[in-house]
């Protein structure tokens, strides 16, 4: 029987720094499904967590929507097997320490404070975890393994090299979220051999708007960074990367700040560019009309594909369409 659902519910697992959920917050509804809170790193209770998932399913069933999910895009109706156990898309993100201070930190931007917290907290070992799934055949061969948190980086004992062998042995998928403020060897050799897609995020084409964003100075060390592995991945169709821009209003959302990040895009001979809405500024703005200066960014990066040579994609409309 045909019902509401989503991919993420039934085979995605996200592990953030307090709880094991599907999917992570949304910016419409500020919330989000935690089936596991409170995590710490002790063994994972997969059987109680997949109990949790299948009470969401049985209310989907009934025709109610959980308020964390309502108006999500990635609810469809179809026939839905929540028999079939297994993971295809695994976040970890349990790992907030990060060099960078981004005005738009998750884990700071209610409270600059946090900043020493976050950077000092042990994290739980989540290779035990991972190794778990995988001998209890919950992993599904060519998953996507996505490495967020903090700043993959600064991990601490090789665990950026293990997560990506982890990967490779599965013949899964790896995406890489960095700062790019350091350059990773880990990172140059899977751009070289394997399946990855790195992104980075400036978003910011000159170094005061970077430093007001990101609140350290870096803008140059991060260009060269990325003109490094954009380099390096040209020799492998398997590798991926892309350059973001997160559009802030009233900070980045010049045509002259974003035709400087697109000239510094062509400099590296970067050709992959994102947009995406800040996600505090949407959720505080989210009734409001879709930004005239967004829209003339989203005309300027379109008018000038072909002059750049790029390719882009962008979450900006799709907020504003799925409020």
């Amino acid at each position: 029987m045909e019902h509401n659902c989503c991919d993420y519910l039934l085979h995605q697992i996200v592990f953030d720094i307090f709880d094991v959920k599907p999917c992570c917050e949304d910016a419409k509804n500020k919330e989000s499904i935690n089936l596991i809170e409170g995590f710490n790193g002790t063994e994972l209770n997969i059987q109680e967590y997949i109990e949790k998932r299948n009470e969401l399913i049985s209310k989907f069933q009934k025709g109610e929507t959980p308020t964390a999910c309502y108006n999500c895009p990635q609810i469809k109706k179809k026939n839905w097997n929540k028999e079939d156990i297994y993971f295809d898309r695994i976040i970890v993100a349990n790992i907030a320490k990060c060099s960078c201070d981004c005005i738009y930190c998750v884990y700071t931007h209610n409270n600059p404070e946090n900043k020493r917290i976050f950077n000092t907290r042990i994290p739980y070992d989540i290779k035990s975890i991972l190794t778990d799934l995988k001998n209890k055949n919950h992993i599904k061969e060519n998953f996507m393994l996505i490495v967020g948190g903090g700043e993959c980086t600064e991990f601490d004992d090789g665990l950026l090299e293990w997560l990506i062998y982890f990967t490779i042995s599965l013949n899964g998928r790896i995406q890489i979220l960095s700062s790019g403020i350091n350059y990773s060897k880990a990172i140059e050799k899977i751009l070289q051999t394997g399946k990855v897609e790195l992104i980075i995020s400036p978003d910011a084409g000159t170094n005061s708007t970077y430093k007001k964003i990101k609140r350290i100075n870096k803008f140059k060390n991060v260009w060269k960074n990325l003109e490094k592995y954009v380099k390096v991945s040209q020799y492998n169709t398997n590798s991926h990367v892309e350059v973001k821009y997160i559009i802030i209003p009233e900070i980045n959302d010049s045509i002259n700040e974003f035709d400087s990040f697109l000239r510094m895009c062509k400099k590296i001979n970067c050709k992959n560019i994102h947009l995406d809405i800040e996600h505090f500024w949407f959720a505080e703005n989210k009734e409001k009309k879709f930004p005239q200066n967004i829209k003339n960014i989203l005309e300027y990066i379109k008018d000038r594909e072909k002059e750049f040579n790029i390719s882009f994609s962008s979450e900006t409309e799709y907020w504003f369409k799925t409020r």
